[in-house]
């Protein structure tokens, strides 16, 4: 071997030791039956490509399922494998509540059976005393949780390590609450209040309305679940909002072009578009029938992996529309073919939508508005004709639509015809286009990848073994101090004192004036 060989081998060989003592522990804690697991699980992938060794905590009854699907990640388990979790159960009825009960889903309700599944997990976990133990002796270098749906922030806590947070936001405000970081509630929408930063008096008051309403059930139902069962296994000073206020780094999956500017703290960080895949050339069969379409191009139906199929009218409705149009339209539907169902229309069971995204066929979206499809939407600049069926797509498309990039439609009042007018409208209607392009262009031009930014962030985080001083004071402060009650207090007290004085004197001025007048009143008589 020649000695510049030998020096090129003994270069690679120290760059692999360098990169595997660099390496750290990460720890997961988050539900991995819900959409937010692949946001969390596309973070740990690149983290694990990285060299970094990435343990999951997952319940038993999913860990072979997830060895399958992430293969590169490790696996701490919890509960009985024979179980099936409730969380899971109540994933799976979804689809059924969307269309049984329109609009709203019941939120209340269905809010407090998502808090009393995901508790019950939680518990399940904070139960096993062998498992902590093992985690404690483990000597992890940081937590990564989803902190809207997980004990993350308690196992963080109990196990003292640093922590990031990853979401969308959070509906119930707790990462408001977290964060200290000013909410002004007259331009900054409160999540399911499907306003913009644009409101009238009316919309004020309902976001107001919305804001200590969601705090409230915050505090009452998921917060106060999660301190019960930390109370009841690891200990009474073990709070979520200690937890969470402890977070280090938050990665918020939104952006200024999705969401609307709002007072943000050092250590809130967006990642918006970091699940988004390499686009991937179209299967032969597809790519011929998205070239089939000449220059109508091509519609894009789905309504995300948790509804494959509908109830046959609503379908059939949809299915009519799709007839009219002289586009191809190209539909993930799993269901029996609605007797409307055109020529023009290709139904499938599953479909690559950020390929189809991507393509330059594609004239519009028809979508149920899940945050995922329309960040993918917004990078390749299709427009967006939203049909939302619970929680937070309502939201979504309410910023499309306030952004000029797409429109409405209530799917359980909408007709054939006013479907059919939606797309075509949005399609013919050159501005929509011009609004999609231009948020586009505004998401590629960043100096680095969303998922980089996550990475980066993450190693910080290890590197510094925290990053205290990028936390906001305000979470520490009671009531009275983050308000200045107390300061306030002291201004009136003080304007009050010097306004008495004044009275009390002037009032003594008077007396004495009085006084003299009478007395020189008498000597003149």
């Amino acid at each position: 071997m020649s000695t510049a060989a030998g020096f090129h081998l003994f270069l690679a060989v120290a760059a692999i030791l360098s990169q595997h003592v660099q390496s750290a522990d990460i720890l997961v804690v988050t539900s991995t039956y819900n959409s937010p697991w692949m946001d969390v699980a596309k973070i740990a992938e690149a983290l694990a490509s990285r060299g970094h060794v990435v343990t999951v905590l997952a319940h038993a009854n999913q860990k072979s399922d997830l060895m399958r699907k992430w293969p590169t990640l490790q696996y701490e388990t919890f509960g009985d494998p024979e179980k099936t979790p409730s969380i899971k159960e109540l994933t799976k009825s979804l689809p059924q509540k969307v269309f049984s009960s329109p609009r709203t889903l019941d939120l209340l309700t269905f809010a407090r059976a998502l808090s009393s599944a995901l508790v019950d997990l939680s518990e399940e976990m904070l139960v096993d005393n062998q498992l902590l133990t093992k985690l404690k002796n483990s000597r992890y270098d940081v937590v990564l949780t989803y902190s809207g749906n997980s004990c993350g922030p308690l196992v963080a806590q109990f196990l003292d390590l640093p922590l990031v947070c990853t979401m969308r936001s959070l509906p119930l405000g707790q990462d408001i609450r977290a964060t200290g970081v000013p909410h002004p509630l007259a331009y900054v929408p409160t999540v399911t209040s499907e306003l913009s930063d644009r409101m009238t008096f009316s919309q004020r008051v309902k976001n107001v309305r919305f804001y200590f309403a969601g705090s409230i059930v915050g505090q009452l139902l998921f917060d106060k679940g999660f301190d019960d069962v930390a109370k009841r296994t690891i200990g009474e000073k073990f709070t979520m909002s200690a937890g969470l206020a402890r977070t280090d780094v938050w990665l918020y999956q939104s952006d200024l072009m999705f969401d609307f500017p709002k007072p943000m703290m050092p250590n809130m960080v967006s990642i918006a578009g970091h699940v988004a895949e390499d686009v991937k050339p179209l299967s032969e069969e597809m790519e011929k029938f998205v070239q089939s379409s000449g220059d109508d191009g091509v519609v894009l139906v789905t309504f995300g992996s948790m509804i494959a199929a509908m109830p046959a009218e609503i379908a059939d409705m949809l299915a009519a529309a799709f007839a009219r149009l002289p586009q191809k339209v190209v539909w993930r539907y799993a269901g029996t073919p609605p007797p409307s169902l055109g020529p023009n229309t290709k139904t499938m069971e599953w479909v690559p939508q950020n390929d189809l995204l991507a393509h330059p066929k594609t004239k519009v979206f028809v979508s149920h508005c899940g945050y995922n499809g329309v960040a993918e939407a917004m990078y390749h600049g299709v427009p967006l004709v939203g049909m939302p069926l619970f929680l937070d797509q309502f939201d979504n498309i309410a910023r499309m639509v306030a952004r000029g990039m797409g429109v409405s439609l209530d799917i359980h009042k909408v007709t054939s015809k006013e479907v059919y007018r939606a797309i075509s409208t949005v399609i013919s209607d050159p501005s929509y286009k011009e609004k999609a392009n231009q948020i586009s262009t505004h998401l590629r031009d960043q100096p680095q990848s969303p998922m980089e930014r996550a990475v980066w962030w993450i190693e910080h985080v290890i590197k510094h073994g925290g990053l205290p001083h990028l936390r906001s004071r305000a979470p520490e402060l009671p009531f009275y101090q983050y308000y200045l009650l107390d300061v306030i207090a002291l201004i009136v007290a003080v304007i009050s004192a010097v306004l008495l004085s004044c009275w009390k004197c002037c009032s003594f001025a008077c007396c004495m004036c009085k006084r003299d007048n009478t007395n020189t009143k008498k000597k003149t008589n």
